[in-house]
């Protein structure tokens, strides 16, 4: 995800979260489903911190 050094923004990690979600649908060799759902988890959280930053 293209950033230029600063935290996305969390339009840019929900479009990355569809992204992935997306890809995963799809995907059947194992080691992709691995990362795919590594890199989901951490978009996750980055969208779960910005939801805890609000309150």
């Amino acid at each position: 995800m293209e950033t230029n050094g600063s935290l996305p923004s969390l339009d840019q990690l929900r479009h990355r979260q569809t992204e992935l979600v997306a890809a995963l649908s799809v995907e059947t060799s194992t080691s992709s489903l691995a990362a795919l759902s590594t890199e989901l988890e951490s978009v996750l959280e980055q969208i779960q911190q910005y939801g805890s930053q609000r309150t």
